[in-house]
């Protein structure tokens, strides 16, 4: 049911569905419901850090280098100055196994963090069109996206600890075996799994972001593309910044901070932009259907 529905996707995927998504797009003043996304997480996007740190610290050694393996992966498309304002901040916090710590810093991490998401939410709102009166109560929209962000962070975990498994088991049969071909196969293969596991992110705030989710809206198919043009998308700005961009040289100290921001409006705006693929193709399948309701009962 669900392939069928995914086959069905992109069937109904057309230059009249794209051109009738960019124009909602732009009627829906996309570029500043991302300016405004990309806002909050940037004041999010540190104590995110700092909880999944810390919840990592948590852990044994393999598991943390796991994680990091899987974020340098999905790192290696973002932007360098961006990068570099994130690892500083990442190399200043010591990593602790205390439970108290741990307790206190992700439950404030948590909460702020959760601001970023609730801006995607009110933006997801927009999509759906759902009218403000419809629209969900402070403390259920709040809940929702503490949710959201501790899914996320587990979805993370759970990535990391999976890597870690298939890759120790990768290295035992290579070592068994002396096939070095399946150690190349699997560095290939993580590039995918890392884009899977952005677009199951995506797929998971398309879901239970808007107030009000239609049945039969797809899901996956428009994170899936969200998470291929957002890796695209972000090769191509991290090269423009790294040769043509002077934004250093213009902003001064705060050329990454600025680099930071435009990525993630970037990235704001191709989550938006996947879910509303997601409604467009969903009207025109719904259409579908009932046209051919319609034909078979005359």
């Amino acid at each position: 049911m669900l392939s069928s529905r995914f086959f069905r996707f992109f069937r109904h995927l057309n230059l009249r569905i794209l051109k009738k998504t960019f124009a909602r797009a732009l009627k829906g003043r996309f570029t500043g419901l991302s300016a405004e996304m990309a806002f909050n997480a940037m004041l999010a996007l540190f104590p995110a850090i700092l909880a999944m740190l810390t919840a990592i610290g948590l852990f044994q050694d393999s598991l943390q280098n796991a994680f990091r393996g899987l974020a340098r992966q999905v790192s290696e498309v973002a932007p360098k100055e961006a990068l570099l304002l994130i690892d500083d901040f990442a190399r200043g916090i010591h990593l602790t196994k205390n439970s108290g710590l741990f307790s206190l810093s992700f439950i404030l991490a948590i909460w702020i963090s959760s601001g970023a998401l609730s801006a995607a939410m009110n933006a997801l709102d927009q999509i759906h069109k759902i009218p403000p009166e419809q629209a969900r109560p402070f403390w259920k929209a709040k809940l929702i996206s503490l949710g959201l962000t501790i899914g996320n962070i587990l979805l993370l975990v759970i990535a990391s600890f999976l890597v870690f498994i298939s890759h120790w088991v990768v290295r035992i049969i290579v070592h068994k075996s002396g096939v070095l071909v399946l150690l190349t196969l699997w560095r290939l293969l993580s590039w995918p799994l890392a884009l899977g596991i952005v677009a199951t992110a995506c797929a998971f705030i398309y879901r239970f972001g808007p107030s009000r989710w239609t049945r039969g809206t797809p899901l996956m198919p428009g994170a899936l593309l969200a998470a291929i043009s957002w890796a695209i998308l972000s090769g191509l700005f991290r090269l423009y910044v790294e040769n043509f961009g002077n934004y250093n040289k213009v902003y001064g100290a705060v050329g990454a901070v600025i680099v930071l921001l435009l990525w993630l409006q970037m990235t704001s705006l191709v989550l938006l932009l996947g879910d509303q693929l997601n409604v467009t193709v969903g009207e025109a399948m719904q259409k579908t259907r009932i046209d051919s309701h319609l034909n078979r009962s005359s």
